[in-house]
């Protein structure tokens, strides 16, 4: 028959078109895809970039200078003298100051005066006592003189309950006595029958010491109440 020929012809080419065609298909999933994602740039941020964390500045450290800025306000200074024969008190209000100083036997002063500019002058009503010094708001040094007796110190500044102490003025017929308290100690004289003595322990909470079996105030004192 002559048209098997054609036929023949027609079934090769395609089958040839069926292997170029499953080839190219293999070739074609055999290829990456374009990651777009991937190459594509990000956006730029429209958000403003955060401000630099401020660095924190020390804390001032408590003015140790002389001078204004040490006798503001009110002062106590309380401890023994060098060598530690006797005890001294210091009390500063805006500069004018009160002292005591006894070693708790047979040798005291009371004396008051200026502090002022880191300097210390102060001396008794009677002459028989002087302080010369240097302070600041944590310390005050130098020399004390009671009597016949004279002591260098350096003491430094206390909280209540130390400080200086007095039997009250009005009961003085009862009890005149005068403490430096400072560390838990309390050390002072008394006076009685014209004599020192050492002073009996008083209740620094309560304020009162006890005399013959009667309580007797004891006031603290300071540049405002004299001694």
């Amino acid at each position: 028959m002559k048209f098997k020929a054609p036929l023949m012809t027609l079934a090769a080419g395609l089958a040839v078109a069926g292997v170029l065609y499953g080839a190219n298909v293999n070739l074609s999933r055999g290829l990456p895809k374009n990651n777009t994602a991937a190459t594509q740039a990000p956006p730029p941020s429209s958000a403003a970039p955060a401000p630099p964390t401020p660095s924190t500045a020390p804390s001032p450290s408590p003015s140790t200078g002389t001078g204004n800025a040490a006798q503001q306000g009110t002062i106590t200074y309380a401890g023994a003298v060098d060598g530690g024969a006797a005890s001294l008190g210091v009390v500063v209000n805006n500069g004018k100051a009160i002292a005591y100083v006894c070693d708790g036997r047979a040798a005291e002063s009371w004396m008051d005066g200026e502090m002022a500019n880191g300097q210390a002058q102060l001396n008794s009503a009677k002459a028989t006592g002087s302080l010369t010094g240097t302070y600041t708001a944590t310390q005050i040094k130098g020399t004390v003189k009671a009597g016949t007796k004279t002591w260098t110190f350096t003491i430094k500044a206390v909280a209540p309950p130390s400080g200086l102490y007095r039997s009250q003025s009005a009961l003085r017929n009862k009890l005149d006595a005068s403490w430096v308290v400072y560390d838990g100690k309390q050390v002072g004289v008394e006076k009685r029958n014209g004599a020192l003595q050492p002073a009996p322990p008083f209740d620094v909470n309560a304020r009162t010491a006890q005399v013959d079996g009667t309580n007797v105030t004891i006031e603290p004192t300071s540049p405002a109440t004299g001694y």
